[in-house]
């Protein structure tokens, strides 16, 4: 399974930065931040920090380089290559967008998903007159917004033609957007198919007779050690099991619900009663008896 890895977009006050570190919190992946990045190496006084310090303090932004190889620095540590990553405020410019991604492949790693997060000028209008104390002119923050979207334009078309770009509705409350979002890391690439959340479980327990679930995420390592088992599960009993994947980042209150120790859990249901559990990494060869035992 491939680690999750996002670029959030969208105008100020769209909230950007407040739905990629819930997001990373939830998906218990490295948040990235470029402003925070930024604030560290000018208070490190590293090299980019000095260089980009004029920049920063004249609120323009940082040139293309700068901000590339900064990005760079932080990507290459183990916890973003291995894990995956929440990113914001970069990139900016198509330049960054580019060269990020060149660089990202060369070093072996898939493409990001992009989320634009996006919401109407009159919404981001009212959320700017209730947050400022000065309550600009109404005018003046639509000409903000509107320069703000004609940079982001760019990148929008660039993702689209990449295939990466996925579009979410920002102006619903905080809870949908982040549910929406949280669905983005849910690629299912094997023979078990992905359960999205609780309720399509719940729907599975009361429509089949046998359900064979697999509790995992894409940060865990024996995880992945179980997968293929529970993908050769689904094509061989397929016809007579269904057996299905459930993403615990997403997904948490099922922990508490069927009193998982731990993950992975493959969880063997008969007539929606749950009759084992097998917790850790198991051999295919335990699986298959169980679900021999399951059949019987």
């Amino acid at each position: 399974m491939r680690p999750k890895q996002l670029i959030l977009l969208g105008l100020p006050r769209v909230g950007v930065r407040a739905q990629a570190a819930a997001l990373a919190e939830r998906w218990q992946v490295p948040y990235v931040s470029m402003a925070e990045l930024l604030r560290e190496a000018i208070a490190k006084e590293t090299a980019i920090g000095v260089e980009a310090r004029p920049y920063v303090d004249a609120d323009e932004l940082v040139p293309d380089a700068l901000v590339t190889k900064l990005i760079r620095k932080r990507f290459e540590q183990p916890d973003t290559m291995l894990k995956g990553w929440v990113l914001d405020g970069f990139p900016r410019t198509l330049t960054q967008a580019q060269e990020f991604d060149q660089w990202w492949t060369a070093v072996g790693q898939p493409p990001a998903t992009v989320a634009y997060l996006k919401a109407t000028t009159e919404f981001l209008i009212i959320r700017v007159l209730n947050e400022a104390g000065d309550k600009p002119p109404i005018s003046a923050i639509r000409d903000r917004l509107e320069r703000y979207q004609q940079a982001l334009e760019p990148l929008i078309k660039y993702y689209q033609q990449q295939s990466q770009l996925a579009t979410i509705n920002a102006s619903l409350p905080f809870a949908e957007v982040a549910s929406a979002l949280a669905q983005l890391g849910q690629e299912d690439t094997g023979a078990a198919k992905l359960i999205r959340d609780e309720a399509e479980l719940d729907a599975l327990l009361a429509r089949e007779p046998l359900l064979v679930v697999d509790c995992m995420a894409s940060w865990c390592g024996s995880c992945k050690q179980v997968t293929p088992s529970i993908d050769k599960l689904a094509e061989t009993y397929g016809d007579s099991v269904a057996v299905r994947k459930i993403d615990f980042d997403t997904n948490r209150q099922i922990t508490k619900r069927f009193e998982l120790k731990g993950i992975p859990a493959v969880m063997f249901f008969k007539d929606g009663e749950r009759l084992e559990t097998l917790t850790g990494i198991k051999s295919y060869q335990e699986y298959s008896a169980a679900v021999t035992r399951l059949l019987a």
